[in-house]
């Protein structure tokens, strides 16, 4: 899509936002940014749509992730 058919969105992410957005740049770190916050945009959207792991009881120290998230990939873009 060619730049003058693009939307211009003007954004003034709040800190906890900018801390994010500059962690996932040291997780993605050949991705423009633009490009990342695209990505993030659109898995976040994803995201809201599954289902999260039920947490049962009022223990918190019993609670674990799940396992596929305990470790962070080495390649992100698995």
């Amino acid at each position: 899509m060619p730049k003058k058919d693009r939307t211009r969105i003007d954004y003034m992410p709040g800190q906890a936002a900018f801390d994010a957005l500059g962690l996932a740049s040291e997780m993605f770190p050949t991705m423009r940014p633009q490009a990342l916050i695209d990505k993030l945009v659109i898995t976040g959207l994803v995201a809201l749509h599954w289902k999260p792991p039920a947490l049962y009881g009022h223990n918190r120290d019993a609670w674990r992730l799940p396992e596929q998230f305990r470790t962070v990939s080495e390649s992100p873009d698995d």
